[in-house]
């Protein structure tokens, strides 16, 4: 009998809001696991295209913590894919709520600063063809208007974003302008993205996308608002990362293998009998069955 075949795909979040958004949608129980002092929660996710091992785990802040996670979860795990969802500060036309799936990410915050002035060196990664397509399958019928618990109709962006190590809290402060001339196409201006995707880059095989919500527009951040927003908005990322991976067929040959304790052994076997007078007995069993003994008696 044919079976499904099982994508394993691994779940970063940077904050613990995103995190338990991501872990709602899961409607099996998880279990645990750690590496090195990483924890990992583990489920299986059967969704209309093939049936998924989705692992979730926190990265922390910041490109470099997120780039060192992300290849920690792949060596562990081989997944097939690697999805970061979460928040961020939203740019352009972005409102409160809304979804933005990177095609790639600017890392805007490489450059040269001289007597005459700093010249930006923007970096950039971008996200897997296959995952940006189906991303605006998503986006393009709204496949994961369903999955939002208040029944909210946000917009859905599959467009680039901006990542970097500041908080940026200002639509004129210094780092925005940098974007605004430099990166005038983001969407949107997240921390962990980018470091996600170099964590990725090493490792063939494996697809990779960023999927933030909105919960800021940059000149209205405050925590106060956070407080309210920033679930809203973790909530939306984590339901459009779930109907991604609905809409998205396992690969027929996972990359997942065994460890290496239980993969078979290369090391020769000896079967016999030692000793003045010893017999061994070989037998094959079996239609068609046929063996092959060799005896060596020694020099």
């Amino acid at each position: 009998m044919d079976t499904q075949p099982t994508g394993t795909v691994v779940l970063c979040a940077a904050l613990n809001v995103e995190y338990i958004a991501l872990r709602e949608q899961l409607d099996r129980p998880t279990t645990r696991q750690s590496e090195r002092g990483s924890i990992y929660e583990i489920a299986d996710h059967t969704g209309p295209s093939g049936d998924w091992t989705v692992i979730l785990t926190l990265t922390d802040r910041d490109n470099t913590p997120a780039a060192v996670q992300t290849e920690r979860a792949i060596a562990r795990f081989q997944p097939d894919v690697v999805l970061m969802v979460g928040i961020a500060g939203g740019r352009r036309d972005s409102q409160h709520g809304d979804v933005i799936a990177a095609t790639e990410i600017y890392q805007y915050e490489s450059g040269m600063d001289t007597d005459h002035g700093y010249r930006p060196r923007i970096k950039t990664f971008r996200s897997s063809h296959q995952l940006v397509q189906h991303a605006n399958l998503v986006a393009r019928e709204n496949l994961w208007h369903q999955r939002i618990a208040t029944g909210a109709t946000p917009r859905a962006f599959v467009r680039p974003l901006a990542a970097g190590t500041k908080v940026v809290a200002g639509n004129h402060s210094a780092t925005a302008e940098l974007i605004d001339n430099h990166c005038g196409d983001a969407q949107g201006i997240e921390m962990e993205g980018y470091g996600v995707l170099a964590g990725v880059y090493p490792n063939p095989g494996v697809e990779a996308l960023v999927i933030r919500g909105v919960s800021d527009l940059l000149g209205d951040k405050s925590k106060r608002r956070d407080q309210t927003r920033q679930p809203t908005a973790a909530h939306h990322a984590a339901c459009f990362a779930f109907a991604l991976l609905d809409q998205l067929p396992p690969p027929q040959t996972s990359r997942r293998t065994e460890p290496e304790d239980a993969k078979p052994s290369t090391t020769n076997t000896f079967i016999g009998a030692q000793g003045h007078g010893a017999t061994a007995n070989i037998g094959v069993m079996g239609d068609n069955g046929h063996g092959v003994i060799n005896i060596n008696h020694g020099p």
